[in-house]
């Protein structure tokens, strides 16, 4: 009966441990963009910044990721090297900056992983003292959260750029915290990810920018984002389509944006035209008629 017992404890042990972290990470990310197509980032293209402080991406491995559930905002970023230093993280900091005004010369909230604090710090911007800049100092950290619960780093497979491995860098947010900023899953947003040597503004690694080898810093409305929503099932996509091509079509349209899946797993939907829904039909309809082959096969057999 005991070893019964310490058997069902041990099946159980990963579940409670799951639930102490405050929430589960998704499966599932939806890409995040530049301006005409999926979030993209050379490798070593800003002086400095290089390995877990070099954010990279390719049209088929991209660079940012968002998803949703009812409690949370996940972001994942793409590294090229691990950000974990013995047990926390290195002395740097890596975030995302979102404006929600329509304005892309400003930002109102970063959200930043501070490496040598091990926190997430949620931030608001309402006060502009360095005009049209990334490195604009947020005005008001409004809450932290400990990165060893709210966040996490995860095996990304094979470098993109060759040699070792790439890293995804992951943080979740409340939406009860968020709403307080005017930030819903609904809500039509621009997004600019980077990596920083301050956790209070992005000034290192751009994503969606070429810095040339040079420590150059973009403006924000000269690496303007296009607009999407913080929920992919209700975002529109980038003029052109995922892949950046143009389509004549003008403006975003709504669309399927592409999923990235766990470690190492880009599923690629939406880069040819695929929609989601689609391929899940595609599923089912081949399970169906495996079904039904095996049910006609056990008939026969039976007569």
């Amino acid at each position: 009966m005991r070893t019964f017992v310490a058997a069902i404890v041990l099946m159980l042990a990963p579940l409670f441990g799951s639930a102490a972290r405050g929430q589960s990470f998704p499966t599932t990310y939806a890409p995040l963009y530049c301006q005409r197509g999926f979030m993209i980032d050379g490798y070593r293209d800003q002086s400095g910044a290089i390995d877990d402080r070099d954010i990279v991406g390719t049209t088929d491995q991209p660079a940012g990721f968002r998803a949703v559930d009812g409690q949370f905002l996940y972001f994942r970023l793409r590294l090229d090297g691990s950000p974990v230093q013995g047990n926390g993280l290195t002395q740097f900091a890596w975030g995302f900056e979102v404006s929600t005004d329509g304005d892309a010369t400003d930002y109102e909230i970063l959200i930043a992983v501070d490496g040598g604090a091990g926190t997430i710090n949620l931030y608001s911007n309402t006060v502009t003292t360095v005009a049209d800049s990334p490195a604009d100092p947020a005005d008001q950290l409004i809450m932290t959260y400990p990165f060893a619960q709210n966040g996490r780093v995860v095996d990304a497979g094979a470098s993109i750029s060759g040699g070792g491995n790439d890293s995804f860098l992951d943080m979740a947010v409340p939406w009860s915290d968020l709403a307080a900023l005017g930030l819903n899953a609904s809500t039509v947003v621009t997004i600019w990810a980077a990596s920083s040597a301050n956790a209070d503004r992005l000034n290192g690694d751009f994503a969606c920018h070429d810095a040339g080898g040079t420590a150059g810093i973009p403006s924000l409305s000269g690496s303007t984002p296009a607009p999407i929503a913080a929920d992919p099932a209700r975002s529109p996509g980038p003029a052109g389509g995922p892949g950046g091509s143009s389509d004549g079509g003008g403006g975003n349209v709504l669309g399927s944006s592409g999923i990235e899946g766990g470690p190492g797993c880009n599923c690629g939907i939406g880069r040819g035209g695929t929609d989601l829904g689609a391929a899940i039909a595609i599923v089912f309809l081949a399970v169906g008629v495996s079904l039904r082959r095996r049910l006609r096969t056990g008939l026969s057999r039976r007569v």
